[in-house]
C-alpha cells in the first residue's frame, strides 16, 4: 500500500480493482511456486526396464507389431475378449474347440500351434532359463528378451487371429466389424504377398470349336455375296 507524505496523517492512495487482484495473484503464485520447490526432488525420474518402448516391436512387420501389443493389452481377437465385449455368445477356441480361448491358450495349450509352440518355448528356454509352466503369459510379453521369438511365433501362426470364414455361412448370423476388418485385412495380406512373389494368373488359351469356325465362314459368305 502507498500512502500520501508530507501531510498530517497518512492517506491512503486509490487503487484499481484490477491491480489488486494482480498484486494478489502475484503472492499466492509465488506462495505456490515456493511450496512447490520444497517437495520436488532434484533426482530426474526414470522409467523402469518393463516400460521403456521395445525398439524389436517397434521395428518389425507393422501388422504382426499391431498384434503383439493387441495380445499384451488384452485386447485381442480371443474367444475371452469377444465373449467379455459381447461380440459373441461364448469363448471356445476356434482352433482347437477348446471350451475357452485365452490369450495365453495359443501360446501354451492350442493343439493346432503344437510344432510351434516347441521352438517358440525352447528359445525362451535359451534366453531366460524359464520353461512355459514358470512364465507368465504378462511377464512373456514384456520380457524385451524374448521379443524377437515371440514376433517370428505370431508370424508363422494364426495366433491372436480370426478363422478364416467358411464357404457357406448361415445367413442370420452377423459377424462383428471387427471381424469384417480382419477378415478384410488377411484378404489384402494374401493379395500383397502374390504381388510380391510375382506371381501371376495367366488367362486361359483360346482354342476356336467346329461351332465356331462354322459360324466364322458364315458371316465372311454373307458379308462377300450379300443377298
Amino acid at each position: 500500500m502507498e500512502w500520501l507524505q508530507g501531510g498530517a496523517c497518512p492517506v491512503l492512495l486509490p487503487r484499481s480493482v484490477a491491480h489488486i487482484k494482480r498484486e494478489i495473484s502475484t503472492k499466492k503464485w509465488e506462495n505456490t511456486r515456493q511450496w512447490a520447490v520444497k517437495r520436488i526432488s532434484a533426482k530426474k525420474p526414470r522409467m523402469t526396464r518393463m516400460q521403456q518402448p521395445d525398439n524389436t516391436v517397434a521395428g518389425s512387420n507393422k501388422r504382426v507389431a499391431a498384434t503383439f501389443y493387441q495380445i499384451k493389452t488384452g485386447h485381442c481377437l480371443t474367444g475371452q475378449y469377444l465373449e467379455r465385449t459381447q461380440n459373441r455368445t461364448s469363448a471356445p477356441c476356434w482352433w482347437c474347440r477348446w471350451k475357452e480361448q485365452t490369450r495365453g491358450h495359443g501360446f501354451k495349450n492350442c493343439g493346432q500351434w503344437k510344432e510351434h509352440q516347441k521352438v517358440l518355448w525352447k528359445e525362451v528356454w535359451e534366453e531366460t532359463g524359464r520353461w512355459r509352466s514358470q512364465f507368465p503369459i504378462q511377464d512373456l510379453l514384456a520380457d524385451d528378451r524374448c521379443s524377437r521369438t515371440v514376433l517370428d511365433f505370431l508370424s508363422t501362426t494364426d495366433v491372436g487371429r480370426l478363422a478364416p470364414a467358411p464357404v457357406e455361412e448361415d445367413t442370420q448370423s452377423e459377424a462383428s466389424e471387427w471381424e469384417v476388418r480382419e477378415r478384410r485385412e488377411r484378404e489384402e495380406e494374401r493379395e500383397a504377398e502374390t504381388e510380391r512373389l510375382g506371381a501371376e494368373v495367366e488367362e486361359p488359351l483360346f482354342l476356336p470349336t467346329s461351332a465356331f469356325l462354322a459360324s466364322a465362314e458364315e458371316e465372311c459368305e454373307c458379308s462377300l455375296f450379300p443377298s
